[in-house]
Formats: structure tokens, sequence, C-alpha cells
């Protein structure tokens, strides 16, 4: 749902120029959706020499994929190499961490190969301890992401005042990996890219129906099918009711961003001088970020009020960036825009293969421009014809979340208070 509009429709450059579905196709490897997932799936089948079609309903990166804040922040409290070398065995956990550890350098190495024009900033993502409680929880987190290889760096109080130019912060810890970007222009790179690596991505084609036809699958929109082979469905929270359990396995909530004019030139040097990106240690998070313009970007997850009403949120948002940044006396908001995130219970994404030949991928839990660039090439794989067995990713059983609606209603209705009732506890030092 865009409200006042998104910055990111007004900056990034055109989409590649595509069409409806029409008429009859055949494929090996169809999928659904053309957001991060379905293509990143798309270029790594299609490299394969694979005869790969995408059916996006809307736009290219319509979905969460074009309206979330653009950061690249490849950590997760899900990552377990124990778990998962115990669940796939040594060889296939072993690259499942990889795979994720690797994701932000995963997406700037795309952005690369590709030259895609999506402003892109491999400069480190930040993680801030808004509190010196929340300290030696940062530490643990960089000690394990150092464990895999990763090369993060610790950064003490004053060099964390110093990256950030806000004395709000009481240390923290880069990934180097990391960084952000304009999404919506990322989303309309990885396109250009399948295209070029011979997929077929048609646009403005919702799926009507989706059905087994003897030893394929039949994807019918309103104006043309598709027969494959294999099926992958890279919807996410946007998933419809073609395949009713999928859109029921998770719960939304809707993640909003506001963006500002320019800054002075002068005044944003003493903010972020170098371009990092961070989000904190607060239980209700500071997402912070310049675009190329810099223009400030922040937002979360929308509350009733706040990420709904422009003028409530860019009053709250605006207070958030007086007590980190009190040199910035006014700021004029611009853009205000909102997008639908898939979150599992457990925040774990989730590899589904409910018959043969058809796999979805779904549950990000607002982590997913480098999760789903790097999931979806599993997806991907499947699609060249791997075993389910033999990805690098356990399936999961597809069951229905019966509180889905529930939780959807309810969360973004308590979760915000909750969260800052948590966070102004947790900032008292003893």
């Amino acid at each position: 749902m865009t409200m006042i509009g998104s910055l990111y429709e007004d900056t990034a450059p055109a989409a590649p120029e595509t069409a409806a579905l029409m008429g009859a196709h055949e494929a090996e490897f169809v999928i659904i959706g053309a957001g991060f997932t379905g293509l990143s799936a798309a270029i790594h089948a299609a490299k394969r020499s694979v005869k790969t079609v995408v059916i996006e309903a809307n736009g290219i990166g319509h979905g969460g994929s074009g309206r979330n804040h653009g950061h690249c922040v490849p950590v997760y409290g899900f990552i377990n190499p124990n778990k998962a070398i115990e669940t796939l065995g040594r060889e296939r956990g072993e690259r499942l961490t990889r795979i994720l550890a690797d994701s932000g350098k995963r997406v700037f190495s795309l952005i690369r190969e590709y030259d895609m024009d999506c402003e892109a900033a491999p400069t480190g993502a930040l993680q801030l301890a808004h509190s010196p409680k929340t300290v030696p929880a940062l530490q643990r987190q960089h000690d394990f992401y150092a464990s895999l290889g990763t090369e993060p760096k610790m950064l003490n109080r004053d060099e964390a005042v110093a990256i950030t130019g806000s004395e709000e912060f009481h240390g923290g810890w880069i990934h180097t990996g990391g960084g952000h970007l304009n999404p919506l222009a990322y989303a309309r790179g990885l396109a250009r890219a399948a295209m070029r690596e011979g997929a077929e991505v048609f646009t403005d084609s919702p799926v009507v129906k989706l059905e087994r036809k003897g030893g394929a699958w039949l994807v019918t929109c309103p104006h043309g099918t598709v027969l494959a082979r294999r099926v992958g469905l890279a919807t996410g929270a946007y998933t419809d009711n073609f395949l009713p359990p999928l859109g029921k396995s998770f719960f939304t909530m809707r993640s909003y961003a506001i963006a500002s004019t320019p800054l002075d030139i002068d005044l944003r040097r003493t903010i972020l001088p170098d371009n990092h990106n961070f989000g904190d240690t607060r239980h209700d998070v500071r997402y912070v970020r310049f675009d190329k313009q810099n223009r400030l970007i922040m937002g979360g997850l929308v509350e009733p009020i706040i990420g709904t009403n422009f003028k409530a949120t860019t009053d709250f948002i605006s207070r958030r960036v007086r007590e980190m940044y009190p040199q910035i006396k006014t700021i004029d908001w611009r853009w205000h825009w909102s997008g639908q995130l898939d979150i599992t219970m457990d925040r774990t994404p989730r590899l589904y293969n409910p018959a043969e030949g058809l796999y979805a991928l779904v549950g990000y839990s607002g982590r997913g421009v480098p999760t789903a660039t790097a999931l979806g090439e599993v997806l991907g794989e499947a699609g060249t014809g791997v075993a389910p067995e033999d990805l690098p990713m356990p399936i999961a059983e597809m069951r229905s979340l019966n509180a889905a609606s529930l939780l959807s209603v309810f969360v973004p209705m308590l979760r915000g208070p909750i969260n800052r009732m948590r966070t102004r506890i947790e900032s008292k030092v003893a």
C-alpha cells in the first residue's frame, strides 16, 4: 500500500520493458512472483540453461521487495550451524550456513556482475547498542559471525559515537558484508539480469489457477498459460488464493518508511559520515540510512496510528531523530510508504515442497534483501531439477497457522507500545 508516495518509485531507473502473459507457453521452470526471491531464482536457473518464465501479478518489485527500507543486513537470529548440520548432515548444513553468512556479499556481487544502477553502498551494516546492558549481547553476536569467517568489527563507545555522529550509542559492531541500496532499483536490476540470462518475465499477470496436468503444472493467468515441469512460488506476504495453505503458513505485518528532502551537506557530514546504515538493540528498533542524495530514510512496523497517519508518523520519527541527532532542528519529510512482511512464528524462512515439482519459499521476517537473494538461488536449484534431499535447505511441512489472521491484526496493535515499554525498562542502567 502506497500512501504519500514511495521515494523509490520517484528515483529508481525505469523497469525493463515487459508485457502481460498472452497465449500458451511452455517452460521447464515457472516462477510466480517478480521480487528478490523469484528473480534471484530465475537468474540461477536461466544461467544453467533451464527454460525459465517469471510471472508477476503487478509490476517488478511491486511487493515487499520494492517497498522495504533498503537495508542489506545479513544478521540472523535463526542461524544455528550445529542445528543445520544435525538436520541436513555436515555438507548441506555447512553449505546453508555459509549461504546465509555470505548473503550480503552475494547481493553486492550480483550488483557488480550485472552493473545494476541501484545506489549500492556496501559500506557495512552497523548493529548498535542503545544501552550498556545490550553491549554483551552484541559482543556474542559479533563473535558468532567472526566464527563463520565474515570479518566483523567490534566497536567501543567512542568508535560507535564517531561512526554514527550520535552520543546515543554505547558500542556495537559492523557486519562488513552488509550495506544499503534502493530496493526497487535492485529488483528491477535483477529482472534485467534474469532477462539477460534468457528468462522471460511477464508482468500484470495475476495467477488465477494452479493445477497439475499430467506430469507437469499448468499456471493460468487471465490471458495466457504456462505449462512447466516445476513451479517456484515466490509471492511472500502477497500470496493470493491459488494455493490457500501457503498464505496461512505465516502471518503478515506492514512495515512503513518515510524519507526527507536532502539534508544540508554540512549537516549531513555530521551524521553517519561514512554512509553506513544501522539498526539498534531497542525492542522498537530504530533503522536509519541515507540515500545517494542525502535524504534521510527511517521507518518501522505499522501500528494503528504510527505508520498510517502521515502527521502522527512524522512527529514520532522526528522525535526519534532529535534524540539521536539534536543538531537537526527541523526536517522536511516528503515521502511515506509501506509494504507487507511475511513472518513465521520463529522468524525462520521455510522452503516447502507440497507436491512433486512444486516449491514455495516464504518467511524472511524483515531480512528480505540478503535472505531472499541468497535463498532465491536455492529455489533456483530446485527449478533446475535438484532433488529436494540434495538442496542446501530443509524441506518444511506446510502447516496452517490457525491464528494467522488474528496475529496479523493484534500483533501490530500491541507490539509497538509493549516494545517501547521494554526498551525504557532496559535503558535504565542500575
